[in-house]
């Protein structure tokens, strides 16, 4: 990430820590991150993958917030709202309306999270996979 993505995503953070412990703010943010998955559809490999790990983090976040998986550590959730929030945001470091380029600085904020959360990532989707 560069400096102008960093300094962002800290806006974000600071951000998602106030929407974490609010549920109907938090529910919003997940309606609108699903609102925007929906319509960027998964027309190629790239897409694709952006939504399936997005679609991972709101499963997980929303398993959190209705308290059926609780195992999520605070700074991990933390981190998660402030990437959907960044996802959600047109105009961040590099506004949405702009082709392929928009989703790129997306992509890019959340392939960070997934490296730097990885071990959370694995341990929701075990138990998820036990619990389906």
């Amino acid at each position: 990430m560069n400096e102008r993505e960093e300094k962002f995503l800290d806006r974000m953070k600071a951000k998602a820590a106030k929407v974490v412990n609010d549920r109907e703010e938090l529910k919003k943010l997940l309606e609108k991150a699903q609102d925007k998955i929906t319509k960027t559809g998964s027309d190629d490999s790239l897409k694709a993958k952006v939504i399936e790990f997005l679609s991972l983090i709101i499963r997980m976040i929303k398993s959190y917030a209705v308290g059926d998986y609780r195992e999520t550590p605070w700074q991990t959730l933390v981190m998660f709202v402030a990437g959907l929030i960044y996802f959600i945001t047109p105009l961040d470091a590099i506004p949405d309306f702009i082709p392929v380029a928009g989703l790129i600085d997306d992509a890019t904020v959340l392939v960070w999270l997934g490296k730097s959360f990885k071990q959370d990532l694995f341990n929701y989707k075990k138990w998820e996979e036990a619990n389906d």
